[in-house]
């Protein structure tokens, strides 16, 4: 049997297992990310197909151990904000046992004029921690390679692909021009996108100091992000929960998609109605909040906060 048919029938027995060990990363990776509020576009895994992994064992003759082959396991992890590489990566190398020689950040390099498929890529395996699992056990030394990239660059990734170029050696020398000035755009939007970020936490921020002052949000026009801060501010929420002393039910905050569907709704509701400022809805809410209690049956145990102001504009804006 040559090397080859034996790193096969290894892989064809431990497949499963691979598959299997690829699954708890996956779900370890999410919980982790859920802990610490990192919000990412997308997370999947993979286990290596026979044929590709064969293919990859031939082409490269260099493999004496399953081992050393790094990728069978892989995983990619695509996030909004390039800012958001750097924290996953943090992650990674907290929680994992990283393969140093095997891994790479292709985001650096130190020829500014180099174009193409920038990632971070890492090697990692379970530290012992994990690995003295019960459940573990059979994960001991195994690899897998993670993937983090932003959704930019897995966008750039992925049309290079499609075009079938996977060097800068072989785009032909008079279309180079265009795809490094098309790879510079990419790397300043993802820049552009960070900033812009941050200038919207900076604004949430002032938002909701300023419902916590005397000035109660009467300079914020209405938008997206200073209804967030305004079902959000407890004080408000205070406010609605003091109007329901009379019922057993609570006031909730909405779960993300359901926020950000009655914040559209709000924000489309409130423009209609002519409502300028945040002050304004919260005057329009609190006057009009016990009539709308009364339309709420006594089997209810709670709402979302978004509930009664949608449907406090929505009967406006049938009235009107």
């Amino acid at each position: 049997m040559n090397k080859v048919n034996a790193l096969m029938n290894e892989y064809d027995i431990k497949k499963q297992n691979y598959e299997k060990f690829v699954q708890y990363m996956e779900t370890t990776i999410k919980s982790i990310l859920d802990n610490k509020n990192i919000s990412v576009h997308s997370i999947n895994s993979r286990v290596k197909e026979a044929k590709s992994l064969e293919e990859k064992i031939e082409r490269k003759a260099k493999y004496k151990e399953l081992s050393d082959i790094t990728d069978i396991c892989g995983m990619r992890i695509i996030s909004y904000f390039s800012d958001g590489v750097d924290n996953i990566a943090k992650i990674i190398e907290d929680e994992f046992e990283v393969d140093k020689i095997n891994s790479i950040d292709k985001r650096k390099t130190e020829d500014p004029s180099k174009f193409g498929y920038v990632s971070l890529h890492y090697v990692v395996s379970l530290k012992d921690e994990r690995a003295n699992l019960p459940e573990c056990e059979a994960f001991r030394n195994m690899k897998i390679e993670i993937q983090v990239r932003t959704i930019l660059q897995h966008a750039w990734a992925e049309i290079e692909h499609d075009l079938g170029y996977k060097s800068e050696g072989d785009i032909p020398e008079h279309v180079r021009r265009s795809f490094s000035r098309l790879s510079g755009l990419i790397e300043l939007a993802d820049e552009e996108f960070v900033k812009i970020k941050k200038v919207l936490n900076e604004y949430f921020k002032e938002v909701t100091q300023q419902l916590d002052s005397e000035q109660n949000g009467k300079i914020f026009k209405i938008d997206t992000t200073s209804l967030n801060a305004l079902i959000d501010n407890e004080m408000f929420i205070n406010e609605i929960q003091n109007k329901c002393t009379h019922r057993t039910i609570n006031v909730r905050k909405p779960g993300k998609n359901f926020r950000n569907l009655n914040i559209s709704k709000i924000v489309e509701y409130s423009s209609k109605l002519g409502i300028g400022t945040i002050e304004e809805l919260k005057e329009i809410v609190l006057d009009n909040f016990d009539d709308w209690l009364n339309t709420v049956p006594d089997n209810y145990f709670y709402f979302w906060i978004t509930t009664p102001i949608l449907q406090i504009l929505n009967d406006k804006d049938v009235s009107q």
